[in-house]
């Protein structure tokens, strides 16, 4: 079994561990997150980074600092009305491919909006496919904790950071 560990950004930031934890509860208590919206408000909390821990590892506490691990995750910034959601998977060498998903194909790729939070000096420039509420980030997060997937190549666009 997977094992998952969280970390919330804001105006103070922490990590969280769930124990006992399955994909599911995982997914549940993360879709109470992204939809709750004294949560993600966009002040005190504005991200949701989840990861999950290498196989063989039950224990945030065990897992290597140099762990491949810690570059693979899904998160979010924003709030639950407007957030934007973003997934990274590093190879065994070392290099990582970073994505912005979309909702569905974006349809005119000059069009931008921002996505913004208390405190963000650069708001997050974003397609207005690629804007999701809590409730349809979920389903994206769930997906990812209960079976490993991300969204197809059309719903990704690759991010130069």
């Amino acid at each position: 079994m997977t094992y998952f560990a969280y970390r919330v950004v804001g105006k103070t930031e922490y990590n969280g561990f769930d124990v006992p934890q399955t994909p599911q509860s995982f997914a549940d208590d993360t879709e109470q997150r992204l939809t709750d919206p004294d949560f993600l408000e966009g002040d005190k909390r504005f991200a949701l980074v989840v990861w999950a821990l290498p196989e063989g590892v039950n224990h945030v506490d065990d897992v290597p600092q140099d762990s491949v691990a810690h570059g693979n995750y899904i998160q979010c910034a924003g709030s639950t009305r407007a957030m934007t959601v973003e997934i990274r998977v590093t190879a065994e060498d070392g290099s990582y491919e970073q994505y912005t998903v979309a909702r569905k194909p974006v349809t005119d790729p000059d069009a931008w909006t921002a996505i913004t939070w208390v405190g963000n000096r650069m708001p997050v420039q974003v397609h207005p496919e690629e804007v999701f509420t809590g409730e349809q980030a979920a389903s994206i997060f769930r997906a990812y904790i209960e079976d490993g997937v991300i969204p197809p190549r059309e719903l990704l666009r690759t991010l130069d950071i």
